[in-house]
């Protein structure tokens, strides 16, 4: 078969589907000798080229939009290569594909339905285009239950037409020695105990309500916030500085693969705070780290923590304030909640994630 995928998201320093899908372009490569893959973007992509004769690039070279390329050149390159499916692993397909080709699109999140938390263009592209893909697509994978539940109930989507596979984590999030976390954390002046926290800087993360509880515990901790800077980001820094705490807070941005499983591995805490999650990786890798967690109990965090994170109500500071304590007060409870979130974290692999996947694309 020959097999297109839409690879734009990996223009870009990775987010959560740019790690996602890179990692299932490394597993595909393993694990499908036969068929034929062709890539396609707007722009370049941040990815080390698969060395197969069965890969194959298409990239634009202007400042484009990833989406209105697809509709030009991109469309050109998709016919041109004769693709028997096309893959699309970000919530809105192309719209023009020819219909002979079957259509695979993956939904991540459910933002469609909270406009408020997208930026304008990307509530833009959901409000025409999001509903659309479901139609047209032969088939629909999901990373969560809850986001399947939301398409059936909300636009009337055969549940036969979607299947659930989760994402996996890498065999670098793991436990690691402590001298070595000891001199990662000298290396980056990480010298006091700190809670953290990876997600891009925008609406929907719900930094906020972590900001309030971190300024209201009783410790002389610092928060680290690991991601990019998204939507309305300068709103975050505003609250920091309104809530007084520029010296505790420490905010580094994107941060590599490589160092990410140290940053999970020095921390004393994880929390996530989404209002909502599609999936929630950030949680699994803390997990895999042995870093006992406390999330939100909205979305699909509940799918992927099971009994091994602590949950609370993203609307109320308190519970969140009670549950940090709760943890800081139990080492028992620590601990129980480590080994549980290592164990946990083994149910999801990303050859797990890739060989489902293929078995969707080819319709077995």
């Amino acid at each position: 078969m020959r097999i297109g995928i839409d690879v734009r998201v990996l223009r870009k320093e990775r987010g959560g589907v740019g790690h996602y899908l890179a990692n299932l372009l490394e597993k595909f490569a393993q694990l499908d000798k036969d068929d034929t893959f062709f890539l396609y973007s707007s722009q370049p992509i941040k990815f080390k080229p698969i060395a197969s004769d069965n890969w194959y690039y298409r990239f634009g070279t202007l400042p484009f939009p990833g989406f209105l390329w697809f509709h030009t050149w991109g469309k050109d390159y998709i016919i041109r290569d004769e693709v028997d499916i096309f893959f699309e692993p970000f919530n809105i397909l192309p719209q023009n594909l020819p219909r002979k080709i079957k259509k695979i699109v993956v939904v991540h999140d459910f933002l469609a339905i909270y406009p408020y938390m997208l930026s304008y263009y990307g509530r833009f592209l959901h409000k025409i285009f999001f509903k659309k893909s479901l139609k047209i697509a032969e088939h629909i994978i999901t990373v969560s239950e809850v986001i399947k539940r939301n398409i059936v109930h909300h636009f009337q989507i055969d549940p036969k037409k979607i299947t659930v596979i989760y994402e996996g984590v890498g065999l670098k999030f793991r436990p690691y020695e402590k001298t070595e976390v000891l001199k990662f954390r000298e290396r980056y002046n990480l010298l006091k105990p700190y809670i953290l926290t990876v997600a891009t800087l925008e609406p929907c993360k719900n930094y906020p309500t972590l900001l309030r509880a971190f300024k209201r515990l009783k410790t002389d901790w610092d928060l680290v916030i690991i991601g990019k800077r998204g939507w309305k980001y300068k709103e975050i820094f505003s609250l920091i500085e309104e809530l007084k705490l520029s010296e505790q807070v420490k905010i580094l941005g994107y941060v590599s693969q490589d160092n990410l499983p140290l940053f999970y591995n020095g921390a004393e805490i994880y929390v996530h705070p989404s209002w909502y999650e599609g999936f929630g990786l950030p949680v699994l890798e803390a997990m895999a780290c042995g870093t006992v967690t406390v999330a939100s109990n909205s979305s699909s965090l509940t799918e992927v923590g099971d009994d091994a994170v602590l949950y609370f109500n993203p609307w109320s500071v308190d519970e969140l304030v009670f549950k940090i304590e709760t943890l800081l007060d139990s080492y028992e409870l620590r601990e129980n909640l480590k080994e549980k979130g290592i164990k946990q974290a083994k149910n999801f692999t990303w050859e797990k994630t890739a060989q489902k996947t293929l078995m969707v694309l080819k319709g077995k």
